[in-house]
């Protein structure tokens, strides 16, 4: 039984040394929070990782606790560290569809233009335009209007785009 109190009494003098040291840092840790802006993080969170960076420099080196400026010095070089690199994590997280909510292909691929295909409207303004032009037009012309749908070249190509530039202005870039 008193070799169980010792142990206790040890653990919460252990406790009360950690609690002085971590109230000798606290500054550092709300400094560094005014400076960085962490998502999701509020100032519970920033003391948390304190405490766990002070946690983990103590065990490291204990004798620290003893050396105050050394230990300012090492808990703000290890603390700035530590939130440099959670701060990258975020970084890259953004860079990641993580950031994006998924969304399946096949349920926004309507919303995606394909810059060689007309959408319904444009298609159809554009079918009723040729249906026009079939009027308008010689049989020699729609021929070349054809050859110019195929992407193929001719003599006399520039002359009828000119021609035809009034009727598709809607569909030019």
């Amino acid at each position: 039984m008193t070799q169980t109190y010792q142990i206790l009494t040890f653990h919460f003098n252990q406790e009360d040394i950690f609690e002085t040291l971590y109230l000798k840092v606290k500054p550092i840790v709300l400094k560094t929070a005014r400076q960085y802006y962490i998502s999701l993080w509020d100032m519970n969170d920033w003391e948390q990782e304190g405490r766990l960076i002070l946690h983990l420099l103590l065990d490291k080196l204990p004798e620290l606790a003893l050396e105050e400026n050394k230990l300012f010095r090492f808990f703000k070089t290890k603390f700035t560290n530590h939130i440099n690199d959670v701060l990258r994590k975020q970084q890259s997280l953004k860079r990641k569809f993580n950031q994006m909510p998924y969304e399946e292909v096949s349920d926004t691929a309507h919303a995606i233009k394909d810059k060689d295909k007309l959408d319904t409207p444009d298609k159809v303004a554009f079918q009723h335009i040729y249906d026009q032009l079939k009027q308008i037009l010689s049989q020699e012309e729609l021929t070349q209007l054809e050859l110019i749908f195929a992407g193929k070249t001719f003599k006399g190509k520039k002359k009828l785009l000119n021609k035809m530039k009034s009727h598709f202005s809607d569909f030019m870039p």
